[in-house]
């Protein structure tokens, strides 16, 4: 079984919840609508749905999928008129979707193994002629100033991550402590961990015909120590 398949429970879901201001969804959604694509939207995954519903009150015409029953339920209760479907992103190509706008936000790119990844991307290729990855876990972002251990508190839940990187691999493996003081959870996550020029070359192979890198939503340029990579790759 695949990590991500039970980590996303609502110990997980409601921290992650709490720890995104609706500042940061706004700007990430001013950021895609910006791009110039059309009405229809595939958000995959979506987790708890905070895209997929500020999109949908913007005007476009949303679905968002997700593995995580719990946040399947949670988006829903929130925008019962949305197109939520629980399902596993692996599986894109299943599902017979068809958008002009394909979102993986979330840092949710890096979960597949590389096979995995490569197939993904070809399934996204094949969804929509616009597709958004936000990957925080690309190298030049992730290495120059990997912590150790991170502590944070949100949603009425603490976390505890404690982070160590596999050089054979390049897989970034985090230990997580979710508690709220009667419950705990303790999962381990997986990323796997690619350069900018490695993804982009990924796209390409995977069937777009152009990828533009920028280091947060303001469209400044990625480079080495950005804190996240936005990668938008066209048809």
């Amino acid at each position: 079984m695949t990590w991500y398949t039970s980590f996303f429970t609502d110990l997980a879901n409601s921290f992650w919840r709490g720890a995104v201001h609706p500042s940061q969804t706004s700007a990430e959604v001013d950021f895609v609508t910006g791009l110039g694509a059309g009405p229809r939207v595939l958000d995959a995954p979506c987790g708890s749905g905070r895209h997929s519903i500020e999109l949908v009150r913007r005007g476009y015409a949303v679905t968002g999928l997700d593995i995580s029953a719990e946040a399947i339920a949670h988006a829903r209760e929130l925008a019962p008129s949305l197109g939520w479907r629980q399902g596993d992103f692996s599986s894109l190509g299943s599902f017979g979707f068809a958008a002009d706008l394909a979102l993986c936000m979330g840092n949710s790119f890096g979960y597949l193994d590389h096979t995995g990844s490569l197939r993904f991307l070809a399934d996204l290729a094949a969804v929509a002629p616009v597709l958004v990855i936000d990957y925080g876990c690309a190298a030049e972002s992730l290495l120059p100033s990997l912590p150790g251990e991170i502590r944070m508190s949100a949603g009425g839940v603490d976390m505890v991550a404690v982070n160590s990187y596999d050089v054979a691999s390049g897989r970034l493996l985090i230990d997580f402590t979710f508690t709220d003081g009667e419950r705990t959870q303790r999962s381990v996550c997986v990323q796997h961990v690619y350069t900018a020029g490695e993804l982009s070359r990924m796209l390409l192979g995977a069937g777009f015909a152009s990828v533009e890198l920028f280091g947060d939503t303001d469209g400044s340029a990625f480079r080495v120590g950005s804190h996240r990579l936005l990668a938008v790759a066209r048809r």
